[in-house]
């Protein structure tokens, strides 16, 4: 793997970036909606294309049929094309019925775009397991925007039971029939080991062939794979190329991906402003990790010195809306330390507790154990201290033991005095933190101090628990 050899910021934009990939799983990125079709969206049939214009806001590009000409008529004298000005000028209930008309005809364009109605509730509520019927009709009649649908559907257990074994199938199929969407798709199953051990080589090779389709996905996908040296000699010139072509076409990964490249200057020269423009196209598309660069590029009035912590609030606080735990966790910080924002600890403890209980985030349970131990800023609730301190402790995170440790030492957090226990936590908390760390001097200074109160009986069942002691699975947290 390529070394980057980038300071502090850099590796928040490189945590940024790869986040950028993590939070999208392979089922999302593959997800078929209309104006994510093939670029033509090719059916095996025939290989006929459809000239007609096609509103964009329904589709990207041509639409390719497998079995009819866009200008032939049923008995009822409706088109598909007919069907598809109805969607676009939103009216749903012709458009169904129109749809439900050529489909019946053997169209499978129509089938597919009946699936499309009942998936996203255009025609009433939303039903995906009549939509995969519709999806199906159609994928058997080699329709790639449905099989590729059929892949997805069944890679999520969207509509149906999930199926790795069911996705390969339908993605294998229409990837080699020449579905971009489907060999993106593949493409991110073997990077990502997702129903096959992982091949970056080939998952490049499936990129390689989608991404010259003009796939805007793949693009970054492969621009990734470049960046990282996955199935490829790394080269950030080579990542740079394809990223450009996907920011081209507001892919929010490539956006993020350039911002990440021109902040910490990977394969171009450092450019502070252009990462911040990056950044903030994708931000303003609601992608999370751009938001908490941009924000983070802000709060340290990185690319525009007019911009300081409270516009780094505003797009922490968007991130942290939309569920991040870790902008939730800065909201936190802001707010407990007037950074930015107004102090209030109302609030900050319950950014802190939202990314604590959805995030499953362990520096916020430390914040909302810290917070009410301390009772500063907020009414003092010991207690909930001490029990957030032991549930933690006990699945062997050993910041918490050590705190849990210092409870019983001292008999606050409403623990009693008990050395025994506060030996066992501070001994076990200086066998998992970093040797040589000041948190682990701590824990050994603590440990030599409490033993030294012990009698040698204690000393030797405290030793004992120690020896004895496992970690259990927690009911409330997932570190």
């Amino acid at each position: 793997m390529m070394k980057l050899g980038v300071g502090r910021a850099g590796f928040v934009a490189l945590a940024a970036l790869l986040l950028s990939y993590g939070v999208m799983t392979s089922a999302a990125r593959a997800q078929l909606l209309p104006d994510q079709q093939d670029n033509g969206g090719q059916s095996g049939s025939s290989g006929s294309q459809d000239q007609s214009s096609v509103p964009s806001i329904i589709v990207g590009g041509g639409d390719q049929s497998a079995s009819s000409d866009s200008g032939s008529q049923n008995n009822q004298n409706v088109t598909f094309d007919e069907a598809m000005t109805e969607l676009a000028n939103g009216q749903m209930q012709q458009a169904y019925d129109d749809f439900n008309t050529v489909a019946a005809n053997g169209d499978p364009r129509a089938m597919f775009y009946m699936g499309y109605m009942l998936d996203n509730g255009l025609y009433g509520g939303k039903n995906a397991f009549s939509a995969v019927s519709w999806y199906e009709q159609a994928a058997r009649l080699d329709y790639l925007p449905a099989m590729a649908a059929m892949g997805y559907n069944y890679l999520t257990g969207h509509g149906v039971i999930k199926s790795v074994k069911e996705a390969k199938k339908w993605y294998t199929k229409a990837a080699r029939m020449g579905s971009a969407d489907a060999q993106e798709a593949l493409g991110t199953m073997l990077r990502d080991g997702i129903g096959y051990e992982k091949n970056y080589e080939l998952a490049t090779q499936w990129f390689q062939q989608a991404a010259l389709q003009n796939n805007a996905r793949a693009q970054a996908d492969l621009g990734q794979m470049y960046l990282m040296g996955h199935g490829v000699q790394p080269s950030p010139q080579h990542a740079l190329y394809w990223y450009n072509y996907a920011a081209k076409q507001g892919d929010v990964y490539a956006l993020t991906a350039l911002g990440y490249m021109y902040r910490s200057g990977i394969g171009v020269k450092k450019d502070p402003a252009l990462a911040l423009a990056y950044y903030r196209a994708a931000a303003e598309k609601g992608h999370i990790p751009a938001e908490l660069a941009l924000a983070h590029m802000y709060e340290y009035g990185e690319g525009d010195k007019t911009k300081g912590p409270p516009d780094a609030a505003l797009w922490y606080y968007k991130a942290a809306k939309a569920g991040s735990a870790v902008a939730q966790m800065r909201m936190g910080y802001i707010y407990e330390n007037g950074f930015g924002l107004p102090q209030n600890g109302a609030e900050a403890l319950k950014w802190y507790t939202e990314a604590m209980e959805k995030g499953h985030y362990m520096p916020a349970l430390m914040a909302v154990a810290r917070l009410n131990l301390q009772g500063k800023i907020v009414p003092q609730n010991a207690g909930r201290a001490g029990v957030l301190y032991q549930e933690c402790a006990m699945t062997g995170v050993s910041l918490c033991q050590y705190e849990l440790g210092m409870l019983y030492k001292t008999g606050t957090g409403g623990m009693p005095q008990d050395m025994v226990q506060a030996y066992k936590w501070l001994a076990l908390s200086a066998q998992g933190l970093q040797p040589g760390s000041q948190a682990q001097r701590d824990a050994v200074v603590q440990r030599i101090s409490v033993a030294n109160l012990m009698s040698s009986d204690q000393l030797t069942e405290a030793r004992q628990a120690v020896n004895t002691w496992q970690a259990e699975p927690s009911t409330s947290f997932n570190w």
